[in-house]
């Protein structure tokens, strides 16, 4: 398991945050290092899914370095492209939320859907998603809403309702903020009530800039510990912070950032996200927890994500003692009933029919969601070693998380 970036992985990493800079705060990047390949800059904005942001960088790059027609040319239409999807994705969320207004139906926009607004442009901050909040009353008229308007009903579980629409919308309906079995979930239980009606709407909300940015670092402490956070979350700390940073009030977040166990973490992502992109900033070098957020492209990484649900389903809660690898390895392959239940209720009213939900599982893996690779799969889950689990362990201290 990669742990560290070589020296020239280091210098391209450092520049290509150099050109988010620029672009953040509106000012010309800087010049390319002698040797440096653009093209490597350009996979790593694809791999942290930044790419309207690295074209508008080359574009103006272009005006002052002598940047290849080609790579110019696929900046200029990237960027089109990108310009395209946020406004078609726009118009309809957009006309979602008036057909909740119009059918009385109180809902929270989250995460991106406001975060976008506060970068330089919208397109620069791509979602692949909307995340919804709603009342779990309303879900047959939020199913009934969607159908008319052209959405395919997709699959739920406890939490969230899935529905997409060709080419590119997909949206999480959310009953709740958090799991019922996150230590954190009432601390956001109530937040649709709590949550003020938005100017220019009758039903959809708000929550303040508070609760707007505890959520956001609770998600992203989420990915932190389980498979790992990427540039573009630093670049939304950065974005957030440098526009409410007066705004906001500190004696309470930091209050709740000790009750939600971040307040560690919140501060190491501030200090990193103000190193890396802070007007006239240069970055020489990286820290161990700089470097594991840099390797994990946009969401993290799944070598580390099954790691870390491998070795968390290896310990007993009640004894604390672990599993031998290979019954830890067969039981991620037929979950315990309390995993599978949460998949499907039926599991919970019916242990017996737990084998029969396997099956359900792995058909729909196989033959439906077509999401399994079986040698990567057996790979990530029997190739890690003891010391790739001390590093994850060591990484998740560093910003404050107790790893068991």
């Amino acid at each position: 398991m990669k742990k560290h970036l070589n020296d020239a992985q280091k210098k391209e990493y450092a520049y290509y945050l150099s050109l988010v800079s620029s672009v953040l705060n509106g000012t010309e990047p800087q010049l390319p290092y002698e040797n440096c390949n653009l093209d490597h800059i350009r996979r790593i904005s694809n791999d942290t899914r930044m790419d309207a942001i690295f074209d508008e960088a080359i574009i103006m790059l272009s005006k002052k370095f002598s940047v290849s027609a080609e790579l110019l040319s696929y900046a200029k239409k990237d960027l089109n492209h990108w310009i395209y999807i946020d406004t078609a994705m726009k118009y309809e969320i957009e006309n979602l939320l008036k057909c909740f207004d119009k059918e009385q139906i109180y809902n929270l926009p989250m995460k991106g859907y406001f975060l976008k607004n506060d970068y330089p442009n919208p397109f620069d901050r791509s979602i692949a998603d909307y995340d919804v909040l709603f009342e779990i009353k309303d879900i047959e008229k939020i199913k009934v809403l969607f159908n008319k308007n052209g959405y395919k009903f997709l699959k739920n579980d406890s939490q969230q309702y899935h529905f997409t629409k060709q080419p590119f919308m997909y949206i999480e309906m959310h009953c709740s903020l958090l799991k019922k079995n996150n230590k954190n979930y009432a601390f956001f239980e109530n937040q649709l009530e709590r949550a003020k009606v938005r100017d220019g709407y009758s039903f959809s909300k708000e929550m303040s800039l508070e609760d707007y940015y505890i959520y956001m670092l609770l998600h992203s402490a989420k990915h932190f510990s389980e498979g790992g956070i990427g540039i573009r979350m630093i670049a939304d700390e950065y974005v957030f912070y440098k526009k409410y940073a007066d705004k906001l009030d500190w004696a309470y977040l930091d209050d709740c950032f000790k009750q939600c166990g971040i307040q560690i973490f919140e501060k190491k992502l501030r200090d990193i996200s103000l190193k890396w992109f802070s007007k006239g900033s240069e970055v020489k070098d990286f820290d161990d927890v700089e470097e594991y957020i840099l390797l994990s492209m946009t969401l993290g990484r799944v070598d580390v994500a099954v790691m870390s649900e491998m070795e968390r389903r290896r310990v007993n809660t009640e004894t604390g003692r672990k599993k031998s690898r290979f019954v830890n390895f067969i039981s991620s392959l037929f979950p315990n009933k309390t995993y599978m239940a949460n998949k499907y209720s039926f599991v919970e009213k019916m242990p017996i029919l737990l084998p029969y939900s396997w099956a359900c599982m792995w058909c729909r893996r196989i033959f439906i969601d077509r999401n399994i690779n079986i040698k990567k799969g057996f790979n990530n889950r029997t190739s890690y070693t003891d010391d790739d689990v001390s590093y994850f362990t060591y990484i998740q201290k560093e910003v404050g998380f107790d790893v068991k």
